[in-house]
């Protein structure tokens, strides 16, 4: 059996407040064990990412439209100004 609960954020934190740090150590260990932890981001070239779009065939104007936008995104230009 599987049960799915949606918690917030904020209920979340509340419950690790209320852990001792033997608890919060499991909790850190098991995260860790299940690779449940932020990873940096490696983003692929945009070139690499609409190639494997193109072979999976997606129209020309979808392939386009995807590029502009990645250009245009934050994961691809942090601190810069999108070109348009």
């Amino acid at each position: 059996m599987q049960l799915i609960v949606d918690v917030c954020t904020d209920d979340i934190i509340k419950s690790i407040k209320k852990m001792d740090c033997n608890d919060i150590e499991r909790v850190k260990n098991a995260l860790i064990e299940r690779t449940i932890y932020f990873k940096k981001f490696k983003k692929d070239k945009i070139e690499n990412v609409i190639r494997d779009f193109k072979g999976e065939g997606y129209s020309d104007d979808f392939l386009k439209d995807l590029e502009s936008g990645l250009r245009k995104s934050s994961i691809y230009y942090e601190n810069k100004t999108p070109k348009r």
